[in-house]
């Protein structure tokens, strides 16, 4: 097995060994024996994508899912449940089990080497405190990086989810060939991951991208908006089946049902509108600070084609050169690769503090 922190390595190969996970740079010959002695595996003179297992959980407000990936993002075992309703340590637990699953599923001797977790909610990029996560309770306030880190006895990664969505979309999906873009992530609630010069914009606190709050759609003064956002108050999954009802809306059932439905429904029709008219707005917010050159769309909403097309339309009348605008091409995915890329950063972090 590796070891990954084995003051044995001499610092040509740990940089040999960076190299080669940062960017797939190739191994010296020199280095390359040194690093399979110690058990890494090599083909070729590259790292071989099955030396090691990357763990990647995206924990969400209703649903929990977990992957394991060799280095290159290939995913080789996959969960997925409901988030369990007690919240905090029982998160935890649940994290735990979902790797014990995974790793019993595969039942391969590959090394797990690292942890990604994205959460809905806020990471203090110093300490890895949690803020800002009004879908998941009990978990606020707690540094998650060490604890995770030393419960799983692994280098850990805690980002927002919505920032693990975009990382994911830049390693393997649209977002390749985008120094600048932004995933916007549409369900439960309303978040942003921003990629900016080719790196995540986390902010001084973790808050960048938290478009929730922006003034718009709902009173950002009034208290009952506090805790989810002016915005989400008006674009959840929840506001916007009330806001269907409050139109004579009478399919009843979930969101999901209603964008399946194949007879015409104009309360729905109207929802959607508003729907659009509102991103539209947050996206033109957003474009005029960070000018990204590509909107990823994603989540339970945001990957549905009719919102898509609605907004595209809105953004035109807003903005002279609006951005290109796509649905997710990893889908309901997008956090889980993100996650496994970022425990590939919490190893490579590791590796090169020695």
């Amino acid at each position: 097995m590796q070891d990954f922190h084995s003051e044995t390595l001499s610092g040509p190969a740990r940089a040999a060994l960076v190299g080669a996970l940062r960017s797939g740079a190739a191994i010296p010959d020199l280095q390359a024996r040194e690093l399979a002695a110690v058990g890494w595996r090599l083909t070729e003179g590259a790292l071989a994508a099955d030396a090691g297992l990357l763990f990647g959980v995206d924990v969400g407000g209703t649903k929990t899912q977990s992957v394991l990936t060799d280095l290159a993002g290939r995913v080789l075992a996959e969960t997925k449940e409901p988030t369990v309703s007690a919240g905090g340590d029982a998160v935890l637990s649940q994290i735990r089990a979902q790797r014990d699953r995974l790793l019993a599923e595969l039942g391969q001797p590959l090394p797990l080497l690292a942890a990604g977790i994205g959460l809905p909610g806020a990471v203090h990029p110093a300490t890895g405190v949690i803020h800002r996560m009004p879908n998941v309770a009990g978990l606020a306030g707690r540094d998650l990086r060490a604890l995770l880190a030393g419960d799983l006895g692994l280098p850990v990664a805690i980002e927002n989810d919505a920032n693990l969505a975009a990382l994911g979309e830049g390693w393997l999906g649209h977002g390749r060939g985008h120094e600048t873009f932004v995933f916007v992530a549409m369900g439960t609630g309303i978040g942003m991951g921003s990629v900016v010069n080719g790196a995540l914009l986390r902010g001084a606190q973790g808050a960048a991208g938290e478009i929730a709050a922006l003034p718009i759609g709902a009173d950002p003064f009034d208290p009952a908006t506090f805790a989810e956002g002016a915005l989400e108050t008006a674009i959840s999954s929840r506001a916007l089946l009330a806001d269907y009802l409050r139109r004579g809306g009478a399919g009843g059932g979930s969101l999901r049902e209603l964008f399946l439905a194949e007879a015409p429904d104009p309360a729905f029709e109207a929802t959607l509108e508003r729907l659009a008219i509102l991103l539209a707005q947050a996206l033109l917010a957003t474009v005029s600070v960070l000018d990204p050159s590509l909107v990823i769309l994603g989540g339970s909403i945001g990957s549905r084609p009719e919102v898509l097309e609605r907004t595209r339309h809105h953004l035109s009348r807003c903005l002279p050169e609006p951005p290109e605008c796509r649905i997710s091409s990893l889908g309901n995915r997008a956090g889980v690769i993100g996650a496994a890329r970022a425990a590939q950063g919490a190893l490579i972090d590791r590796l090169s503090a020695g």
